[in-house]
């Protein structure tokens, strides 16, 4: 199999700890193999001198429109974004936009379509769940993905279900450090940390996103050709905000989830039910009991998140 010694660096990976366990690695790919995949036409696009002339590049090499938090499959819905500012429809209420994720569907290049069969490999997963502990069974999802501009989810650990996520960043363009799109891994400040031990000690309720200014940003996943690994829990805070021009380059990762078997969770409080400071109670039937934390979160200009 074509990158076994990815296989070799992943192996003998240090978890990391701060501010959550982790793996992360630079250079990943060896030189060589990130010059060819990242010039590779999967992945550079000519530069589009608008809109239309983007998704016309997206279109002939494969990228179609996925589901995805933070964005919409609609490109009507996302160019009136883009031409009017305003704050998109059926946006989080913790979200100022609403990008475009899509997904290279027939990958054609030589230096690309081996990279895709590797994190699709059983290897890969095989090593990645025993490295994280994972023993329950699980379904894979990944490819190779871009996010336009807009693409904003803010900070949450992930929901129950995911087991496992991996980004590897191969975006083209020049000095692509200094973008403004690249995942933040954050903590909670310290008057909203009790949320995280809720989640921490209450593993029957779905986690949620929560705004901005609750979280403190420990570190970003700048460097292009980095990995970062790791197994979703209740302090995995996360986020990615993505405001930059999209018509010479595009933020590109190869993007990989495992998935459990789907557990229903009935208790699914938002982040309005934590506004009060202290953990939401329940109902009979494991719902929220938070009309009067809801109407304060309106009051405050925030509407619940659905």
């Amino acid at each position: 199999m074509p990158f076994t010694y990815l296989l070799e660096k992943l192996d003998a990976a240090a978890l990391r700890s701060d501010p959550f366990p982790h793996i992360y690695l630079e250079n990943f790919l060896d030189q060589g193999d990130f010059e060819a995949v990242v010039n590779s036409p999967d992945i550079t696009l000519p530069t589009a001198g608008s809109v239309d002339e983007l998704f016309s590049a997206l279109d002939a090499a494969s990228y179609r429109p996925v589901e995805f938090p933070g964005c919409t499959k609609s490109r009507a819905e996302y160019v009136a974004w883009l031409e009017t500012a305003l704050k998109p429809k059926n946006t989080h209420a913790t979200c100022e936009g609403k990008g475009m994720a899509l997904r290279c569907t027939s990958p054609g290049s030589e230096a690309v379509r081996p990279l895709d069969a590797f994190f699709r490999s059983a290897e890969l997963g095989d090593l990645l769940t025993e490295k994280f502990g994972i023993s329950a069974p699980t379904q894979l999802d990944c490819g190779l993905q871009k996010y336009l501009n807009g693409y904003e989810i803010s900070p949450h650990p992930d929901i129950r279900q995911k087991a496992l996520t991996w980004m590897l960043n191969v975006n083209p363009g020049r000095n692509t450090e200094e973008n403004e799109y690249h995942t933040h891994y954050m903590t909670f400040r310290r008057e909203w940390d009790f949320i995280r031990e809720y989640w921490r000690d209450t593993s029957d309720a779905e986690t949620c996103w929560v705004p901005w200014q609750w979280c403190e940003t420990q570190k970003r996943q700048t460097a292009n050709n980095s990995i970062v690994v790791f197994s979703p829990r209740h302090d995995t805070l996360h986020a990615i905000r993505a405001r930059y021009d999209h018509l010479p380059a595009q933020r590109t990762q190869f993007y990989g989830n495992l998935w459990y078997q789907p557990r229903p969770l009935t208790f699914q409080p938002q982040f309005q039910d934590f506004t009060h400071g202290s953990a939401p109670a329940r109902s009979r039937g494991g719902l929220v009991k938070s009309a009067a934390i809801r109407l304060r979160g309106q009051l405050a200009g925030w509407t619940p998140a659905r």
